[in-house]
């Protein structure tokens, strides 16, 4: 984690789960789980079955399932920042860089076997079906000075300063990206489960033909 520059605030843990063995079980199959049973059905005592220990264990590192998923979504969005920024090294333009990105906000993630406990395909699953539900709550303002935010707030940061740096005059840099980075998500859970709802028809190709010509003609 330290060595991939990975960072999650502390208010998003009880006890670091990076830190231990019994941490890094809990991460792993609460991915599996939540990728497979949704974050509805998803519960502590099912994760203490599956890591044949107990509910009680589970909450040790987080208060509950829905500090868990902001865990693991702001886990997502710092690797991916992480990502972005190694494929940003061989690029020369701004403009080739936004590309590469929404590339990234879509396209499946590959295993990286430095990580062997997270799943970062699964969790690319977990983001586009339940990133919504860490926000949409009563307790959103409180969280958010918490740091509940973080990694998507940098990451909109990071392509606000690329779409600045094609047009400085452009005037809503984080509006753009926020519905940027949304529609790459809500787009990618029309396609397989409200399909009217996108003109993606072949499935994530589309999604980052229509993301990358909205985003370029908008800054331009």
């Amino acid at each position: 984690m330290n060595a991939l520059n990975i960072t999650v605030s502390d208010k998003l843990y009880i006890k670091n789960p990076d830190e231990t063995e019994l941490g890094r079980k809990i991460l792993s199959k609460s991915i599996e789980l939540l990728n497979d049973l949704g974050y509805e059905h998803f519960t502590f005592k099912k994760v203490g079955l599956a890591i044949e220990s107990t509910e009680a264990s589970v909450y040790r590192y987080f208060q509950n399932k829905h500090q868990l998923l902001a865990f693991l979504i702001n886990w997502y969005w710092g690797w991916l920042e992480v990502k972005m920024a190694n494929e940003f090294i061989v690029l020369n333009t701004p403009e080739d860089k936004l590309r590469k990105a929404i590339e990234l906000l879509v396209y499946p993630m590959d295993q990286d076997e430095r990580i062997p406990h997270i799943n970062e395909n699964q969790l690319q699953h977990i983001v586009v079906s339940e990133y919504p539900k860490i926000y949409l709550t009563k307790e959103v303002d409180q969280e958010n000075q918490e740091g509940y935010f973080l990694g998507y707030k940098r990451i909109c940061d990071t392509l606000s300063l690329l779409a600045l740096q094609i047009n400085p005059d452009f005037k809503h840099p984080h509006s753009l990206f926020a519905t940027v980075i949304e529609a790459a998500q809500s787009q990618q859970f029309f396609v397989e489960h409200l399909p009217r709802l996108s003109d993606a028809k072949k499935g994530q190709k589309d999604i980052v033909s229509f993301l990358t010509h909205m985003t370029i003609k908008t800054i331009q």
